[in-house]
């Protein structure tokens, strides 16, 4: 694939001018990154799924993606939580992080940490964006991330093929992470 002297020019004029006028167009770069990625990561996660014949999966996938968004609407209307930019009360949990964590944990739980851990690097970025953008605090963030989880890991089952599963182990006074390996 060739670029056009034109196409490079007018990359660099809009690169130039972000730079020169202020680091808000390049938060808003992330912002829409990380709404992009939001979205384009469970459906690539349902649509690879089916792709390969894994309807019983897509399917799971998708009871999980459904709950996940309904429980993080009730607890952004019920919880009352004031954005860090004031722009509303509906900044607990984040929806964002929801959505790509609901992902990211249901690669880890169906096919094992190996296959998963891309997907929480990028569902990481976009907690960070949702952050940067002033949208959430990381509270809310790690909220939307635990929310997925803990749905994700009560309606999907894994895979009989995973050789390494990492569990992780909450309760009253502790917290932590259970690993197991077959070879």
């Amino acid at each position: 694939m060739t670029t056009s002297p034109i196409s490079l020019r007018r990359g660099a004029a809009v690169l130039a001018l972000c730079a020169a006028t202020s680091s808000s167009c390049w938060a808003d770069g992330h912002e829409r990154a990380g709404t992009v990625l939001s979205w384009a990561m469970p459906a690539g996660v349902a649509g690879y799924e089916l792709y390969r014949g894994e309807r019983e999966g897509a399917l799971q996938f998708g009871k999980a993606f459904v709950v996940t968004l309904g429980a993080t609407e009730v607890l952004k209307r019920t919880t009352n939580v004031e954005r860090p930019n004031g722009e509303d009360d509906k900044a607990f949990p984040s929806g964002h992080a929801s959505r790509a964590f609901s992902a990211a944990t249901y690669v880890h739980r169906r096919h094992g940490i190996e296959h998963a851990w891309p997907m929480y690097l990028a569902a990481s970025y976009v907690g960070w964006t949702r952050v940067h953008a002033d949208e959430h605090r990381w509270r809310d963030v790690v909220g939307g991330a635990a929310l997925s989880a803990a749905v994700t890991w009560w309606l999907v089952d894994p895979k009989d093929d995973a050789r390494v599963t990492v569990l992780p182990i909450v309760g009253p006074r502790a917290a932590g992470v259970q690993v197991s390996a077959r070879w």
